[in-house]
């Protein structure tokens, strides 16, 4: 069976980048340290793993190397998109992918790859939905050593992270999701720069909107601050941001980064009532 696995592998054109995947096992102790829980990760720097959230969550987590426990000098949790980052003071990793501002169309091919101490689960999947919190999901059922794996497209550019499992409920059954790289390309963005940390405050107070709170999906604006730049550019309380420079946004940590750390101007589309408008926000950074 492993001989037909790598056969079809190196056919598709996958088994030389799969070797050196940046594909990474991730493991916790359970409590009374008697066992190592195993999730995957992500290399996206010589010295960063983003894995999933609820894993990393309350524990003493690390990277397992040739059996070997590679211990974060610190972890930067991103709960909107239930991920972590694991950031290590030295370069421990010699492959690593960084996320790029994008996400795969439906039918696209696409390869999962999880690491673990006893070697690679590789399973060759595509998208076929997208839900409305931005999830994609993908045409494979759950599996547990998936959980945290890279996503990559057919050229081996990384699409997104295996984050979890959702039913339809049109008969499909229990699906596996992936959050698309264009969802936290930003956050992840900002911690290998370490960019943003000390810029002037925007001024809004935000939410990912629901079908109970806004009539589209988006970045829900609660509060716009008196006399801050959001005010001054138009930004007003109930506005709905639902797209940053042509990219559809959903969750408020997208619009933090992406006006901490652009240069340029940022062209937001906002749905105010039942009309949409452009709104312009000047680079903080000017």
């Amino acid at each position: 069976m492993l001989n037909i696995i790598i056969t079809l592998l190196v056919s598709a054109g996958f088994f030389p980048s799969l070797m050196e995947s940046s594909a990474v096992s991730v493991g916790r102790m359970a409590e009374g340290g008697r066992l190592v829980e195993i999730c995957s990760g992500i290399a996206v720097s010589p010295g960063h793993v983003v894995t999933l959230f609820a894993f990393t969550e309350g524990a003493d987590v690390f990277v397992i190397d040739n059996a070997t426990r590679l211990h974060p000098d610190s972890v930067v949790n991103f709960r909107d998109m239930g991920l972590s980052m694991l950031i290590y003071e030295n370069d421990i990793f010699e492959r690593f992918e960084q996320p790029r501002n994008t996400s795969p169309a439906n039918g696209a091919a696409l390869v999962i790859v999880a690491d673990h101490p006893t070697g690679l689960s590789v399973v060759r999947t595509f998208p076929m939905e997208q839900l409305s919190d931005g999830a994609i999901l993908l045409a494979s059922p759950p599996a547990s050593e998936l959980m945290g794996a890279p996503v990559f497209d057919a050229y081996y550019r990384l699409s997104g992270v295996v984050t979890g499992s959702f039913n339809p409920g049109d008969g499909r059954g229990e699906l596996m999701a992936m959050i698309p790289c264009n969802l936290w390309y930003y956050w992840a963005e900002t911690l290998l720069s370490d960019a943003g940390m000390h810029t002037p405050l925007f001024g809004v107070t935000a939410m990912p909107a629901t079908s109970g709170l806004s009539a589209v999906q988006g970045i829900l604006l609660l509060e716009v601050e008196a006399n801050s730049p959001a005010e001054n550019c138009g930004l007003e309380e109930g506005d709905t941001i639902t797209e940053i420079n042509g990219v559809r946004v959903y969750h408020p940590e997208a619009l933090k980064v992406m006006i901490q750390n652009s240069p340029d101007d940022l062209n937001l589309l906002v749905r105010r009532d039942s009309e949409t408008t452009d709104i312009v926000i000047p680079s903080l950074q000017q």
